[in-house]
């Protein structure tokens, strides 16, 4: 008889992508997220709060009918939730929807999750420093474990909790790549055949002036701009800087096997994804740009895909002079004359950095595109810089079909992330 093989000696599973789940700047919800992007509308906004509180006009993306409150929470108690909690739920409720999954008939010990956050709870932290204002009876009715929604693990294990997986509950931590860390994570985890299903992404909720105003000290937020809604510029020649946004981008990835037996019809088949580090600066990459080309070829060669396929680039573009530029060079450098031809975009102009959950969302917002046939616009382009040559698809959407996409992320710190992903095609 022949010996049965131990899961390291079987073939790698394919992994595809079959549920979205987004809550953005622009809508609390994956469609209406979408169109909006597509309509070429800016989603950011002036908050005012915060623009006191700092003394400088402060632009940011603002999840739709969440409120920004200088009121003291000593007199809100309980505690409120950590935002980035509910945040998380709600695009993991989306996700789930989408994928048309039977929560009931889900084997809950191969079904897992892997929920990125860049910093944790930031709304917990700003929390928690009320407590020495106020009184024994006010301290008594606070939960003694909120304390744990501060964890960068809070939203991982409330998404395990609330849907009982037993399988992994991961929180990858690597600065503004974290969602896309966390896709990556997600689909080892089912190729390595650890788990069927996983519920990945980030969530990120950080208008906070601790948070706002750290970027500030750092100089990378837009500055001097005549509207908040075009604060923030990718690979314009007067951008300076972006503008923090919050939200969540969740996404369901199965084994093909679980998905063909469920007749669900996949999104795309993620292909292959890699990690690499630039650690020049906490806020800077190296001018030359080697350690992303290098990145961006070794991900396509791995995975055997020529440049001349690559259909659409996601880019992290964060509309700052340095990052901008720094992408732009690196896919010349990795793609060659093909990099001219490849259509672009950055979805930060439009909605805002969403941190922590920048890379989930925009991975989001790639698979729509590939559904829809569409390349969504940079907005906020109308001077491209001349040392910025690439086709970032400006202002508006391109018709375009889109089989393979590549998809870029970065975080300060030297994070790199780059991955493939495949529109989803019964004859392969």
């Amino acid at each position: 008889m022949r010996p049965k093989l131990s899961v390291s000696e079987r073939s790698p599973r394919r992994v595809v992508i079959t549920g979205i789940g987004l809550i953005t700047p622009y809508a609390a919800s994956r469609e209406a997220s979408w169109q909006k992007l597509l309509s070429g509308q800016s989603a950011t906004c002036l908050l005012d709060d915060l623009s006191r509180q700092l003394k400088r006009p402060v632009a940011g993306g603002v999840i739709p009918d969440r409120q920004l409150s200088s009121t003291s929470l000593s007199d809100q108690i309980p505690f409120q939730q950590e935002p980035s909690i509910t945040l998380a739920l709600k695009a993991t409720a989306e996700a789930i929807q989408d994928a048309g999954l039977d929560m009931h008939r889900l084997p809950r010990e191969t079904a897992g999750c892997v929920i990125g956050s860049s910093k944790g709870g930031m709304a917990g932290f700003a929390q928690m420093s009320e407590l020495p204002r106020m009184g024994q009876e006010q301290t008594a009715q606070v939960h003694p474990q909120f304390w744990q929604q501060c964890f960068p693990s809070a939203a991982s294990q409330s998404i395990a909790a609330h849907y009982n997986l037993q399988g992994a509950a991961l929180c990858p931590v690597s600065a503004c790549a974290t969602g896309f860390s966390s896709i990556m994570r997600a689909a080892e985890l089912i190729r390595e055949g650890v788990c069927d299903t996983v519920f990945a992404g980030s969530a990120d909720a950080s208008l906070l002036p601790a948070v706002i105003g750290s970027f500030q000290r750092m100089g990378v937020l837009a500055t001097d701009f005549q509207a908040p809604s075009s604060a923030c510029r990718p690979y314009d020649q007067n951008r300076n800087g972006f503008v923090v946004g919050e939200g969540a981008g969740i996404l369901v990835l199965e084994s093909l096997e679980q998905a063909l037996k469920r007749n669900k019809v996949p999104y795309a088949e993620w292909i292959t994804g890699s990690m690499g580090s630039d650690s020049t600066h906490l806020m800077q990459f190296d001018p030359s740009a080697q350690s992303l080309a290098r990145l961006i070829s070794s991900t396509l060669n791995r995975s055997h895909v020529n440049p001349a396929e690559l259909d659409y680039i996601n880019l992290h573009g964060t509309g700052t002079q340095i990052n901008d530029l720094y992408e732009t060079r690196a896919i010349q450098n990795a793609l060659g004359s093909e990099a001219s031809k490849i259509r672009c975009s950055s979805l930060k102009g439009g909605m805002g950095h969403l941190l922590g959950a920048a890379g989930s969302v925009e991975l989001g917002f790639t698979l729509l595109a590939m559904r829809d046939n569409l390349v969504p616009p940079t907005i906020n382009l109308k001077e491209p810089d001349p040392k910025c040559t690439l086709n970032y698809t400006p202002q508006k959407p391109a018709p375009q079909e889109i089989k393979t996409a590549l998809k870029l992320s970065f975080g300060f710190g030297g994070h790199l992330v780059a991955g493939l992903v495949r529109k989803w095609d019964p004859s392969l």
